[in-house]
């Protein structure tokens, strides 16, 4: 396996490049906004290609663990370590893209619920009429479902939970928008991305909680420097300021 050392390249983003490649982008759904407005600017400076596919961070890191095509995938700390583990990546340095936590939201327009406190928010959930959010296979579900047990509220709630699978776009947001729910959790970048939900705001900070997006190339990258290229790009102030103002932090 050839190790890559994202040191040992050169960024090349003022002008294009001889050797552009096409990058296959397993990119997360949560930087969906984000990626769609500085991709284009990366291509014009690089002369790079980048395919994107999104999917969870779940399902980038089965699609590298598989062997599937690909030059960069998103995953979560955990995951980029389990794969480095089993000898799936092609570089032992391990990047940071961003993470983001989780909101509440409503159908445009709709009341917006108190959630300023751990209390408020569990009054909240009691009164909504029924509440949206993704299944044990998301990272929000993962986390929420077993904070609703933590706040004491799972059993009063059960009843009304609709639990989504992933997907792209956010079938937690669909749910909403639809009105097959009055409230929905998901990540704040998907929240702010869609015209037709109106954000409430994070998760108390007492039981906030991030989903951070780390860079993975795998061992079968076949454009692993533009890969590089890619990463180093997203870490520059004027991607980072993109990646901010659509929700996302990166400090």
């Amino acid at each position: 396996m050839t190790t890559v050392a994202f040191a040992s390249v050169a960024v090349a983003i003022t002008m294009p490049d001889a050797s552009a490649a096409e990058i296959n982008f397993l990119c997360a759904p949560a930087l969906q906004p984000a990626i769609q407005n500085l991709v284009p600017g990366f291509e014009k400076a690089t002369g790079h290609k980048v395919k994107i596919v999104y999917g969870s961070i779940g399902v980038n890191a089965s699609r590298v663990r598989n062997g599937e095509e690909a030059d960069l995938a998103i995953v979560s700390p955990q995951q980029w370590q389990a794969l480095q583990n089993e000898g799936k990546l092609g570089s032992s340095e391990r990047r940071t893209i961003s993470k983001v936590g989780i909101g509440v939201f409503v159908k445009k327009g709709a009341a917006r619920p108190n959630i300023s406190s751990v209390d408020a928010l569990k009054r909240t959930l009691l009164q909504a009429r029924s509440i949206a959010v993704g299944d044990l296979k998301t990272p929000v579900g993962a986390y929420m479902l077993p904070l609703f047990e933590r706040l004491g509220v799972k059993s009063d709630i059960n009843s009304k939970l609709l639990l989504m699978p992933p997907g792209n776009p956010s079938p937690t947001i669909e749910a909403v928008i639809k009105g097959d729910a009055e409230i929905g959790f998901s990540q704040m970048s998907e929240i702010l991305a869609s015209p037709d939900v109106d954000a409430v705001g994070p998760l108390p900070v007492d039981i906030q909680n991030f989903t951070t997006f780390t860079a993975a190339i795998p061992a079968q990258a076949k454009q692993p420097a533009a890969a590089i290229d890619l990463i180093e790009f997203l870490r520059t102030p004027g991607a980072v300021a993109v990646l901010k103002s659509n929700g996302l932090d990166t400090d």
